[in-house]
């Protein structure tokens, strides 16, 4: 899944959105946190899911499609099994891809916290920290860079290598912020994870409806299944929570863990029943 170039291309522009957005100077767009915070979150959020959506569909309806899940189920695999085990697989994606990006994002934060206190003592305008704006985009160069010389001289997968080296800076560079000045870390950890769990709704939809329907049919269920279900989704952004020194209370991201586990055991059950429905020859 972390191979499809749909992946380095909705990561780049994620990325893009998150490191760039809070550079702007504050009068002509917005202070500059609250740039990089409101950038940070909403890249996760709708990239995301984008993300686990077309990827996890992807997924299922090439193996349904090429004929792998006859070729499995020949063995001793029960559908249950493929189902889950497929989904599964889609989760651990997703989490690498967010955590990407929730890396970045605390990245960008944190230097444009720090710019805002070099503003403050120094008068200048409010900016993104050089250092910390400097390694954001690395997290986008660098991926490329080294991903197409492991792949013309150790025949590695490009976008699968790129993919690998963008995780491991954005969270390097973000364990380093977090030592720094670990209060937006733990301010930030709760609007990332509701982002998350609503994420894990839509993916768990996708795999149900991908083993029934084709591609352009499973996404257009889950576009009107978000469509429905738009009051629910502004419990799970909470990016103003965090304006003024808030930060969203985990009694709250408790709360919202229970129903989002209801949503995902309602939709892997539909998965299971329609695998189970399905004739395979």
């Amino acid at each position: 899944m972390l191979s499809e170039p749909l992946t380095l291309l909705v990561l780049l522009a994620a990325l893009t959105l998150e490191v760039f957005a809070p550079a702007f100077h504050y009068h002509q767009f917005g202070e500059a946190t609250r740039m990089a915070r409101d950038a940070g979150l909403s890249a996760l959020f709708t990239c995301g899911s984008v993300f686990a959506v077309f990827v996890t569909i992807r997924a299922f309806r090439r193996e349904i499609e090429s004929g792998t899940l006859e070729m499995a189920l020949s063995h001793p695999v029960s559908r249950v099994r493929f189902f889950l085990s497929k989904t599964l697989g889609a989760c651990l994606a997703y989490l690498s891809f967010a955590c990407v990006l929730a890396s970045t994002a605390l990245l960008t934060v944190e230097g444009a916290e720090i710019g805002g206190e070099i503003a403050r003592r120094t008068g200048d305008i409010a900016r993104i920290y050089g250092p910390c704006f400097a390694a954001g985009v690395a997290v986008m160069v660098l991926p490329l860079l080294i991903g197409a010389a492991l792949n013309r001289f150790a025949c590695c997968r490009f976008v699968l290598s790129a993919f690998v080296v963008a995780l491991a800076l954005s969270v390097a560079s973000a364990a380093v912020a977090a030592v720094r000045d670990p209060s937006w870390a733990w301010r930030l950890a709760p609007a990332v994870l509701l982002v998350v769990f609503a994420t894990f709704v839509l993916l768990s939809a996708s795999a149900a409806f991908a083993v029934r329907f084709r591609a352009n049919v499973a996404a257009a269920a889950v576009g009107l299944l978000v469509a429905l279900s738009l009051p629910a989704v502004g419990n799970y952004y909470l990016a103003d929570a965090l304006s003024k020194g808030g930060s969203v209370p985990w009694s709250y991201v408790g709360l919202a863990a229970l129903a989002t586990a209801s949503a995902v055991a309602f939709f892997l059950l539909l998965g299971v029943r329609l695998i189970e429905g399905r004739d395979v020859a």
